[in-house]
């Protein structure tokens, strides 16, 4: 497996991660806004999810931004 491969690997299995973690944060935000979540650690759990999701979106974006496929002008 080349190193290119394993990038692409690591950054597919990112893209995973955020696509769950963004439909864990939907549900949660759902949840809480009809009124069926009555505890303020589910609010702080959203704002967890919020940040990782950010973090890894920002990892990925860096991965492909420097990315052999991104020619520089």
């Amino acid at each position: 497996m080349s190193h290119h491969d394993s990038i692409a690997s690591a950054v597919e299995a990112d893209v995973f991660q955020i696509a769950a973690l963004h439909h864990l944060l939907s549900f949660t935000l759902a949840e809480c806004l009809d009124g069926n979540v009555y505890d303020t650690s589910v609010l702080e759990g959203a704002v967890v999810l919020t940040r990782v999701i950010n973090q890894k979106f920002n990892r990925v974006t860096k991965a492909i931004l420097d990315g052999p496929s991104v020619q520089q002008d």
